[in-house]
């Protein structure tokens, strides 16, 4: 499956391939094109919004000085400092980034943009990132196999566990089939 995600001059085409997620990301002045394995793929999903924290306070520090100012004589360079400090305080608020991320193992996360209008289709292409890995790690590591030894099966499905692709109830059903002799 591929997806086209974009946010102003930033644009991404995800491809779910068998074992891995390709992300083939172009901005402005460079791109890049990589693949994830699913194995480093974590599933869980943040959903955040990120507001430009520097230019508030920039902003506030320009109000601050445009009061100096109106101490003084100069009303001109009073009403400059009050009109940036306005457009810094309120820029970021218009310029949000809304983002959904899938944290990896290799820390190249997965970021995909939203808006209003498409966070139901992000959302839903991102739960299908996680089902695709959730279902690659479970036919890798839920095998069941008399001819391995059990030890490393017994791993492999405790890896499960702890990743929360199966439940408590299939561990110890796959732990049984492992075990019986």
């Amino acid at each position: 499956m591929i997806f086209y995600n974009k946010r102003y001059l930033t644009r991404q085409i995800f491809e779910i391939k068998k074992s891995s997620l390709k992300i083939d990301r172009k901005k402005m002045f460079d791109a890049i094109e990589y693949e994830i394995p699913f194995d480093y793929v974590n599933n869980k999903i943040k959903t955040q919004t990120i507001i430009n924290n520097n230019l508030i306070i920039t902003g506030i520090f320009f109000f601050v000085f445009s009061f100096l100012f109106q101490l003084g004589e100069n009303d001109e360079l009073t009403a400059i400092f009050l009109i940036i400090a306005v457009l810094l305080i309120i820029l970021p608020f218009i310029n949000r980034k809304k983002v959904i991320t899938i944290s990896t193992l290799d820390g190249n996360n997965i970021e995909l943009y939203f808006n209003n209008k498409n966070k139901q289709q992000v959302t839903d292409f991102a739960n299908e990132i996680i089902s695709a890995a959730d279902n690659y790690l479970l036919k890798k590591y839920s095998k069941v196999d008399r001819a391995l030894p059990i030890e490393p099966q017994l791993e492999n499905i405790q890896y499960l566990l702890n990743r929360d692709i199966i439940t408590e109830e299939k561990f110890e059903s796959l732990k049984k089939s492992i075990t019986r002799d």
